[in-house]
């Protein structure tokens, strides 16, 4: 088994390697411990402590030396299990504190007119920032749209989508080329898609009339968030020209 896996559950690294260790060699000292896992001396002794609090490790003295043993595999489980009922219990101090925060963000963040966001999960979370701030009545209009890009940033749009029909937000998409993914646009509730070839090299989301996002697919992904009422309305008036002489 790799360290990774108990990573996953919330063990640290160092916390992980030792764990294994102890599994595979059964009761030994620290000595061993350090030998085998070949950890630094500096840090063993936290995390033998912090393995213990979890109640995945346990200590016995032997000839008044300590020694330790790796807890049965299913104690995993009950230590997985009280980490999520601890998350739970913080679930509501989160959420209180989520509105605070962005307060005092979007207070600090006022003067600012553009953001750059990084790979997929920052394309993501550049979608969700853009698409809080449209209105009820307000639309998102799409620029530059193509499919000859990551199939797994097709598929978040086409995944994403239902979250914008749900509220019913109207979506307009120029596409750049013919393809099974403009067709899946074609279908969507409130949404149009029209077809003008190799429009922009970059594709430029608008979204509502206050922000957009200029999005290159290219690795390294990257998405411009720009908070800017004029140059959003540029853009609204450069897609409304074009989306004329689209077919």
């Amino acid at each position: 088994m790799e360290t990774e896996t108990l990573e996953k559950i919330g063990l640290t690294k160092n916390e992980s390697i030792v764990y294994l260790t102890l599994v595979k060699s059964g009761t030994i000292k620290t000595a061993k411990i350090l030998k085998k896992s070949g950890l630094n001396s500096g840090r063993i002794y936290d995390t033998l402590e912090s393995l213990k609090h979890k109640g995945l490790i346990s200590e016995s003295n032997i000839n008044g030396v300590k020694h330790f043993t790796a807890s049965p595999p299913n104690q995993l489980k009950e230590y997985f299990q009280q980490r999520l009922n601890q998350l739970k219990q913080e679930e509501p101090i989160i959420e209180e504190a989520i509105p605070q925060l962005n307060l005092i963000r979007n207070t600090s963040i006022e003067s600012s007119r553009a953001t750059i966001y990084t790979g997929l999960r920052g394309l993501k979370t550049a979608v969700d920032e853009a698409f809080e701030k449209v209105g009820k009545d307000e639309e998102i209009l799409a620029m530059g749209v193509t499919s000859l890009k990551d199939e797994k940033i097709n598929r978040f749009w086409i995944n994403w989508s239902p979250k914008r029909i749900s509220k019913k937000i109207i979506a307009k998409h120029l596409f750049s080329e013919k393809s099974e993914f403009f067709d899946e646009f074609k279908k969507m509730k409130c949404t149009e898609a029209k077809f003008l070839e190799g429009i922009t090299p970059v594709t430029i989301d608008i979204f509502g009339t206050k922000t957009a996002l200029i999005m290159n697919y290219k690795d390294p992904i990257s998405c411009i968030l720009i908070q800017d009422e004029n140059t959003v309305q540029s853009f609204r008036q450069f897609f409304y020209q074009l989306w004329k002489i689209a077919k």
